[in-house]
């Protein structure tokens, strides 16, 4: 039996949601071994994202069956702020599983998707939107170099033989500073460290107003894209829990598609991997680290109207601990009386 009205039913607003959306998968089943700093790796990553976003986003967390004791800090989190979306699985549904999952379910007009290791820096997201704007026809834009993409040479093959005067190309050798962060992240040396300093990557000027990009060069551990370019590529493949393969294959199928896959021609991520590299801790103590019991800073609400004076009083009010309590009496009070009548 139904008793009053529900609230909600009072022409009261939906969340908005923002323009940008921001996901990362987490998957921390023990915390011991190789997962022994993962947690801290995350916390850094996650601080990096509010620190270092420029414009308001939501943040998606997928949890792919991590231990109890992950699950409880993530939902810590969730509860302060710092997370404003949290799925919690039971199950390990795959990397590309759990992308189904989040790119189908994200309802932002653009998606980042970053691996829950990757350090993000200043200046991500304007460079993204000026590649963005400088090319045509994009479907997936990348903010660090993948060098195993350039051995494989995935995607761009039309955008390579275009004519239009727009567009220069041409092929370069990286610096080596970025080759040196790009193989100590991930703990690469002897003949593969060669090859990638061996390597030319094909580049492209807009010679009109100077924005360059890498053909390709980022699949899987960062992207920012258009939902509804991603929703055609979906399912993607997700036998198995993690494969390189499977990983890769929105690079080949956009690229059939006729899309672009561009990347800034430098690094603004890095990726940590499992263990914090002391090297970057001066980046790092410039982070404000999240605390589950420390909230974090009041975002504005993505609302498409202008709040009442009368909601805007009662917001306040219910951030307050001692009123909400009183308020929230008030309205079982008022929920009885009203019941009964």
């Amino acid at each position: 039996m139904r008793q009053g009205q529900n609230p909600a039913k009072l022409d009261m607003p939906a969340y908005h949601p923002q323009r940008l959306g921001i996901a990362t998968l987490v998957y921390i089943p023990f915390q011991e071994g190789y997962f022994t700093h993962s947690m801290e790796v995350f916390r850094y990553h996650l601080a990096s994202v509010h620190q270092y976003t420029p414009e308001p986003f939501d943040y998606l967390v997928f949890d792919n069956g991590s231990c109890p004791e992950v699950q409880r800090e993530l939902q810590s989190l969730h509860e302060a702020g710092w997370i404003d979306w949290l799925i919690l699985s039971k199950h390990n549904l795959g990397k590309t599983g759990a992308l189904n999952f989040i790119l189908a379910g994200m309802p932002n007009e653009w998606i980042c998707y970053a691996d829950s290791d990757m350090l993000f820096r200043p200046g991500w997201l304007e460079e993204s939107w000026k590649i963005e704007r400088s090319f045509p026809n994009i479907g997936m834009i990348g903010a660090q170099v993948v060098f195993p993409d350039w051995e494989e040479d995935k995607g761009n093959s039309t955008f390579r033989q275009i004519s239009d005067p727009r567009f220069r190309f041409d092929q370069i050798q990286p610096e080596d500073w970025i080759l040196d962060e790009y193989c100590r992240g991930r703990g690469i040396s002897g003949e593969r460290e060669k090859i990638y300093r061996t390597m030319l990557l094909d580049r492209v000027t807009n010679v009109e107003i100077g924005v360059q990009a890498f053909l390709g060069g980022n699949s899987h551990q960062q992207f920012l894209a258009r939902r509804a370019v991603l929703q055609k590529i979906l399912p993607l493949p997700s036998s198995l829990q993690l494969s390189r393969k499977e990983d890769t294959y929105q690079d080949v199928e956009l690229d059939r598609r006729g899309y672009l896959h561009l990347t800034t021609t430098r690094p603004y991520l890095y990726h940590m991997g499992n263990v914090v590299d002391e090297v970057l801790r001066p980046e790092l103590d410039r982070l404000r680290l999240p605390e589950s019991s420390q909230p974090l800073r009041e975002r504005k609400p993505a609302s498409s109207r202008t709040l009442h004076p009368v909601e805007c009083l009662l917001f306040w009010l219910a951030r307050k601990p001692s009123l909400r309590r009183r308020l929230v009496r008030l309205y079982q009070f008022i929920h009885r009386v009203l019941s009964e009548v």
